[in-house]
């Protein structure tokens, strides 16, 4: 084979073993990439699975909560929209949508007691439920109740909570009708009051007084 052709095939091959040799390395690189986009797949898959079940523990952490299981229940019907309080078995309270806070049959929501105590309540107005149709064994109370002496209201400090001046009756000191365990009855109180009033608006009404 004459020489110059065999250099000619010589660098032919030449030529070809650099391409061969650029494509490996481009087929390298690519499958550096194709494996780099597996794994940053993987990586995407596992946020989205992490995400879908943080989601579903969201959704029943909400079903919980409306329908009660954690102590409030959001309802919705004829009645109106309103949250019940369950802190128990059944509800004992309801807020309405209107901002009514109110009890639910028998009628008994109690707030504080005599060992916790709220130290004050601030407040527009209060107005007593006290329609007849709601009570029964209505009579009038007997004479010695209502011309019952009252004792001389007292300053003091409370020990616990808010430690501010007050002025009011010492529990232990009053009749025991209005006594309610550590406290006293305020409504039972007012309506006493109230009626010693009109007997001495009576009493001065005949002197000419007033």
């Amino acid at each position: 084979m004459p020489a110059h052709i065999a250099k000619k095939i010589k660098g032919r091959f030449k030529a070809l073993e650099d391409e061969n040799s650029k494509l490996k390395q481009e087929n390298d690189a690519l499958k550096q990439k194709v494996s780099d986009l597996e794994s940053e797949n993987q990586s995407l898959k596992d946020q989205v699975s992490s995400l879908q079940a943080e989601n579903n523990l969201l959704k029943q952490r909400i079903a919980e909560i409306e329908g009660g299981g954690v102590g409030v229940r959001r309802i919705s019907d004829e009645n109106g929209d309103r949250l019940e309080f369950i802190p128990k078995d059944k509800a004992v309270a309801q807020l309405t949508s209107d901002g009514v806070l109110k009890p639910v049959e028998p009628n008994v929501l109690r707030i504080g007691a005599q060992e916790n105590y709220l130290n004050d309540i601030v407040t527009a107005n209060i107005t007593i439920a006290s329609s007849a149709k709601s009570k029964g064994g209505v009579r009038e109370p007997d004479p010695s109740m209502l011309s019952v002496k009252l004792p001389t209201p007292k300053i003091y400090e409370r020990i616990e909570g808010r430690k501010e001046v007050e002025i009011g009756f010492i529990a232990e000191e009053l009749p025991e009708f209005l006594r309610r365990g550590d406290g006293y009855d305020l409504r039972a109180l007012v309506a006493i009051l109230a009626w010693k009033i009109t007997r001495m608006e009576e009493a001065l009404s005949k002197l000419g007084i007033g």
